[in-house]
């Protein structure tokens, strides 16, 4: 592939890109639907009094509250005392109603608590009377926040020192393509596992929200792989600029991951911030695998590269 054609198939994902983003979340929505990890989760304990047919449970990591109103009256969420407006919601029979609710978060924004444990309460009107929510706000232990920055620079490291070795010879295009290759596909699962937590919205538009920037990153990523593979000098080039987007734009917001406890991920905390440290420290290692690659300058091609893609 020609330089010139590559040039017109990144200006056109560009092109592209810019047309999705404004309808879906910007670089800080990285977790689906505007969730981010926190150092504690909310936990309904049950309704005193109880209710037949009344169902309130914490969801999304302890994100928000859902109501299921299969009682015969409408279901009102009182306002916290002295607010003018409350937002919160008033739900018909048989209606269901999802809400982040400030009384829970007050909650979650104070000081860790001795015990770890807090407690809050959502008041509820039901047919004339006062239902109580009860509940905690739980701070479960932090992960070991170093071990993860180990993993992340680590992921850096490795591919900055193959790829520093390797520029200027055939085999270092393969560390540079695969490295790039690593974070893109880490990224992927990141979205993927995060798109699935809000419980209330579409899961394509929820992949489009956790998406963010990274759209325009993926393809420039598989196109600068492909292209350093084949030995064209534009792959470096797109694959420094997908590194670096990935590193400096995109990952550094899910950098809390690595910190808090509760992270709003389907497939588990862990993987989530492994994800996450291949993400961040394998793309600042493309990015100096990278420019190594550009200052070699082009690699001459194999035969069959030759025959097939005349440069």
């Amino acid at each position: 592939m020609r330089v010139g054609r590559v040039v017109g198939v990144v200006a056109f994902v560009a092109g592209l890109v810019a047309l999705l983003l404004p309808a879906t979340a910007g670089p800080a929505d990285a977790h689906a639907g505007g969730l981010s990890s926190s150092s504690s989760e909310a936990v309904v304990l049950g309704l005193e009094p109880a209710v037949p047919g009344l169902g309130v449970q914490a969801v999304e990591f302890g994100a928000r509250l859902r109501l299921d109103n299969a009682t015969g009256s409408t279901v009102v969420v009182e306002p916290v005392p002295g607010s003018v407006v409350s937002g919160l919601p008033t739900v018909e029979p048989g209606g269901t109603a999802f809400w982040a609710d400030p009384r829970i978060t007050a909650a979650a924004a104070g000081e860790r608590p001795a015990g770890d444990v807090a407690t809050w309460a959502v008041p509820l009107r039901v047919d004339g009377r006062v239902v109580t929510v009860v509940g905690e706000q739980r701070w479960p232990p932090p992960p070991p926040a170093g071990l993860w920055w180990a993993a992340a620079a680590l992921a850096m490291v490795v591919p900055a020192a193959a790829g520093v070795l390797g520029a200027g010879r055939r085999w270092g295009r393969f560390v540079l393509a695969g490295a790039t290759a690593v974070v893109i596909g880490a990224h992927l699962l990141h979205v993927l596992g995060s798109a699935g937590v809000p419980q209330d919205q579409p899961y394509a538009l929820m992949l489009l929200s956790a998406a963010g920037y990274a759209l325009l990153g993926w393809p420039l990523g598989a196109i600068g792989a492909w292209q350093t593979l084949k030995g064209n000098v534009v792959g470096p080039l797109l694959c420094c600029a997908a590194g670096g987007l990935f590193a400096v734009v995109i990952a550094p917001v899910d950098a809390f991951t690595l910190v808090d406890a509760v992270v709003p991920f389907s497939w588990g905390a862990d993987l989530d911030r492994a994800l996450v440290a291949l993400t961040l420290g394998g793309g600042l290692g493309v990015v100096v695998a990278g420019v190594a690659a550009l200052r070699r300058g082009q690699l001459p091609a194999t035969p069959a590269d030759a025959a097939t893609d005349p440069t």
